[in-house]
């Protein structure tokens, strides 16, 4: 299977296992109370809904290994359309995917141990750290993926391998993604935040699928 095609699968698989991801994310959070502001760096809150849904939680986390190979393969099927035409953004845009790809695995496997442990611990406070370290990890995947976009856009924008409005959504979408860190996640204006996010990833990852499914070959130079 040619790698843009490759890729353009990957995209696929990657927004099914997002849609997974939130509709069991969901449901346990609101069960447990975890929606609540800075609910998920609660120690004692974090391991009951570990020790209530322990099965649930040792799917789930191997899941950010899984999205890290995606990563990879989506970000060299683009590099394959784009590389003749932006080379250098092509390379930072690589680094940034990797980055993201070994973010999610250190996530992974750092969650892995660290819950299992709490959940025997007879101090959870001590777990405190663990969990900040945790978000931090995943806030930090999710900024370096946002480069990885952001100059994806920017590949298809100067070089118009990519259709133009597609090129400019992904624009929007990886400003947003690197800002992330620093936009309010609590209230209604969190929420709007969100909402938008998740519906332009939709149509912006959908959309590039698309385009590197049907169309598997780089343009000529």
């Amino acid at each position: 299977m040619k790698m843009q095609k490759l890729g353009g699968w990957a995209l696929i698989v990657l927004l099914c296992l997002v849609a997974v991801y939130i509709a069991v994310v969901v449901p346990l959070t609101a069960y447990y109370g975890l929606n609540e502001p800075d609910a998920t760096l609660d120690p004692a809150r974090m391991m009951a809904a570990y020790s209530g849904s322990t099965t649930t939680f040792k799917v789930l986390m191997p899941l950010g290994i899984l999205i890290g190979i995606l990563y990879l393969l989506i970000a060299l099927a683009i590099q394959e359309r784009m590389k003749a035409k932006a080379p250098n953004l092509m390379r930072l845009m690589i680094i940034a995917a990797s980055v993201a790809a070994a973010l999610r695995l250190a996530n992974s496997m750092n969650s892995i141990s660290g819950y299992a442990s709490m959940a025997g611990a007879q101090d959870i406070s001590i777990y405190r750290p663990f969990l900040a370290m945790a978000n931090a990890l995943s806030n930090a995947a999710d900024h370096a993926w946002g480069w990885a976009v952001l100059l994806t856009a920017l590949g298809a924008l100067c070089t118009g391998l990519l259709p133009r409005l597609l090129g400019c959504v992904l624009l929007v979408l990886g400003i947003l993604s690197v800002i992330g860190f620093a936009l309010p996640t609590a209230g209604a204006a969190g929420t709007a935040i969100e909402i938008i996010l998740a519906a332009l990833y939709v149509i912006a990852m959908i959309w590039l699928a698309a385009a590197l499914i049907r169309k598997p070959e780089p343009d000529a130079a």
